[in-house]
């Protein structure tokens, strides 16, 4: 029995990784800087572990904007260089 494959991209030109790097950042980033730039007096035992937790959605939310824009780039733009690691070859 052929076992179904869940996949997020589809291919080259597949957009769905963009957004949804975008929702995990926009819903993770604020509370993000909120425990970084000013967190609460009596939350100190609360902070180290919702800090790492929060730190990795945003890590995901990054890896599937990079995902995205590698999927959307096209080859020669400087969007195309930076999302595969190609910075100084022409």
């Amino acid at each position: 029995m052929k076992r179904w494959r869940w996949q997020i991209a589809a291919g080259p030109g597949d957009f769905l990784p963009v957004v949804i790097g975008c929702v995990m950042l926009f819903l993770a980033l604020p509370p993000f800087l909120v425990l970084i730039l000013g967190p609460e007096q009596d939350t100190a035992g609360l902070i180290k572990p919702l800090l790492f937790i929060i730190s990795i959605g945003v890590l995901i939310g990054i890896g599937f904007v990079i995902l995205g824009v590698q999927l959307l780039a096209m080859p020669g733009s400087l969007a195309y260089r930076l999302a595969h690691g190609r910075f100084f070859r022409r």
